[in-house]
């Protein structure tokens, strides 16, 4: 894990991170992002103590980094110039932090603060410019306003911000494919008009659709949870409706797409249209695919810069909309946490008097402007928290003007999806359906006959049934496979005979990959390796090199999971055997004084479907069952469609 909230409670099974976030950080909401009481912008939230203890839970680094600035708090918090509106602390700790973002990674720095800390411990404050650990402890919650709370806020530059969304402006260009990297997360479909959308996935060449849409659709997936949304003419996204199935499908390019498409497969997605509901090929090269990076606009995300003002007054008409539209309206109050702001740095004393001479005019929401000595009574207090001027001159210029703010709690929801590092995969791509062992119906007889080293050997039969054929294959699952595992053969060839190609998951198939000892040994090794890494760079995050090095060490010195010993008496062998192609991942890896903690998760497919290769010098051919399987896929007659068996499961090691 690379992110963490700034407060730590036990997370309880099972709960979503994004619950646990928003447990551990709850909001006051008079002091709320990014918007506060009297229309001034607030580039945080205060959090409220979080527990009842005499002592508040530690205050801890959300990420690993480095110290930019941090200051001990005054003991006069109860007298000007800290109490303003009541007792408030100005402990505070400023960091920059240095983070990889994406299965693919590429770095990413934003900074975090913590404001109003009533003490700040001693190594924080002697280790400036020092790195420092994710949880790490900064010191405790302070008071601010007369309230038992802290400041919290995180924000990036535009250069950061671009890296992180691809964009600084507007919402998604659904002109333009989305970016390759970073990419995570779920996925967010463009349909423009004209798009298909069929009734049932279709088989043949001559399917005609159910319907082209008659204007664009921007829909949200999330495996097999699917919503449909529209632009409207004010250019807010209206809710269509939603389709909830158990998966979507991945298949051989079928109808008029398998003319088309140069992916070796279609993926089908179940989605709401007006009135009905269809399939949509979502592999089609009009429509167009994005991720949780691009923090699409139809996922509620927004980009608020049209304050074009200098001041910290929000005079921005989008905040100002969506906050008539939570209040008047009733909707979604957390529409605000979706808006990353534009504004000037908060903690500059040389800019006070740009940024806050407008208090001293009365507006709809500071009826009662201050006047000059109550102005200057705020001109001291704010003077006594800022510490921009205390900052290195390569601080300042990274946070001076103006400055992307996030909704703490949403960001570090964001940042943990983030989190999953692609750390191997096979040159052979998933879902691969060009490959010579996916072919069906493609040979005649002749062709058939021709294969095999010592022709007059073979056991190619075209005198039998289809059915005798199927009866031989059935034979075989009979004499190769017994115990647990058998009734995967016969799955496979219910599959096989059903004719619908696609690919086939199953609990067994993933159980039998997790037991095995090429896996177990697989895992074994990577888990030496991480142990490695962390001790050669001194336990910290991993860098892109260390993710390099040890995909390197995966690629040259581990044995992939595979069925390949006396897994041919048990029915494993058969129908795996050899895989296609695999990926692993490292989705997460905590890293503690005593040792670390990481998640590994394994995709892996194997095709069930024979090539020209195994009928010719493999002694295959010689075996009347593989030549039944050879003639029920491969003959123009039949052409019954492989398939492709896959493997998911995760593993948990630590060390």
């Amino acid at each position: 894990m690379h992110i963490s909230p700034p407060i730590l409670l036990p997370r309880s099974t099972n709960e979503l991170y994004s619950d646990w976030v928003m447990r551990c950080m709850p909001v006051d909401e008079d002091r709320n992002f990014p918007v506060n009481p009297v229309g001034a912008w607030h580039g945080g939230i205060h959090i409220p103590h979080s527990d009842m203890a005499p002592q508040a839970n530690p205050v801890r680094a959300i990420a690993e980094g480095v110290i930019i600035y941090a200051r001990y708090p005054s003991e006069q918090k109860d007298k000007a110039p800290l109490a303003y509106n009541g007792n408030t602390d100005d402990g505070c700790v400023l960091i920059r932090h240095e983070i990889l973002i994406g299965e693919d990674p590429v770095p990413f720095n934003f900074y975090s603060l913590t404001m109003h800390m009533k003490q700040v411990r001693q190594e924080i404050l002697s280790n400036i410019g020092k790195r420092i650990k994710r949880e790490q402890v900064l010191g405790t919650s302070g008071s601010v306003d007369g309230k038992n709370a802290f400041h919290f806020q995180v924000f990036c530059d535009e250069k950061m911000l671009e890296t992180f969304c691809g964009r600084v402006h507007g919402g998604v260009s659904v002109g333009e494919p989305a970016r390759r990297k970073p990419v995570y997360g779920g996925d967010y479909y463009y349909f423009p008009a004209g798009t298909s959308v069929y009734g049932a996935i279709p088989r043949d060449l001559i399917s005609t659709p159910l319907t082209l849409t008659s204007e664009a659709f921007y829909i949200i997936n999330s495996s097999g949870d699917t919503k449909t949304l529209r632009k409207n003419d004010s250019g807010t996204y209206e809710y269509l409706g939603r389709v909830v199935i158990a998966v979507n499908y991945i298949c051989e390019p079928q109808g008029i797409d398998l003319l088309k498409n140069n992916n070796g497969y279609s993926h089908w997605v179940k989605v709401a249209i007006p009135g009905s509901s269809g399939w949509v090929n979502v592999s089609d090269n009009k429509i167009l695919t994005y991720s949780e990076a691009d923090l699409p606009d139809w996922a509620g995300w927004m980009l608020v810069d049209d304050d074009v003002t200098v001041d910290s007054q929000c005079n921005s008409g989008i905040i100002k909309q969506l906050q008539s539209e939570v209040q008047k309206e009733g909707k979604n109050k957390d529409a605000l946490t979706y808006s990353v702001c534009k504004f000037p740095f908060e903690w500059d004393f040389s800019t006070f008097d740009t940024r806050f001479s407008w208090v001293k005019t009365k507006t709809e929401q500071l009826p009662d402007p201050l006047n000059n000595d109550e102005y200057e009574e705020l001109r001291e207090h704010i003077k006594a928290l800022c510490f921009y001027d205390k900052l290195s001159a390569k601080a300042q210029k990274e946070l001076s003007g103006q400055l992307w703010h996030f909704e703490p709690r949403m960001f570090i929801t964001q940042i943990q999806k983030a989190e999953r590092r692609l750390i191997f995969e096979t040159a052979r791509k998933m879902n691969d359906f060009t490959d010579d062992d996916m072919r069906y119906g493609d040979m005649t007889k002749e062709e058939i006959l021709s294969q095999g080293n010592i022709k007059k050997l073979t056991s190619f039969n075209f005198d039998i049934s289809e059915d005798a054929h199927f009866d031989n294959m059935k034979s075989m699952a009979f004499l190769t496979a017994w115990g647990e595992y058998s009734k995967l053969i016969n799955i496979m060839l219910d599959k096989f005979k059903q004719n619908e190609g696609g690919i086939l998951k199953h609990d067994l198939i993933n159980k039998a990959f997790l037991e095995h000892k090429t896996t177990k040994e697989c895992i074994s090794k990577i888990k030496s390796y991480i142990k490695k890494l962390l001790s050669d760079n001194q336990d910290g995050c991993f860098s892109k090199e260390d993710l390099k090095r040890l995909t390197s060490l995966i690629k040259n010195e581990v044995k992939l999971p595979k069925f390949d010993d006396w897994d041919w008496f048990n029915g494993l062998g058969i129908i795996i055997h050899d895989t296609y192609s695999t990926r692993i991942y490292l989705d997460y890896l905590i890293i503690k004084d005593e040792g670390f903690k990481a998640g590994l998760s394994f995709q892996i497919q194997d095709h069930f479907g024979l090539d020209v290769g195994d009928v010719n010098g493999k002694y295959f051919e010689y075996s009347s069952w593989f030549c039944s399987w050879f003639i029920l896929q491969r003959f123009r007659d039949y052409g019954y469609k492989p398939f492709v068996n896959e493997a998911n499961f995760n593993v948990v090691i630590e060390g």
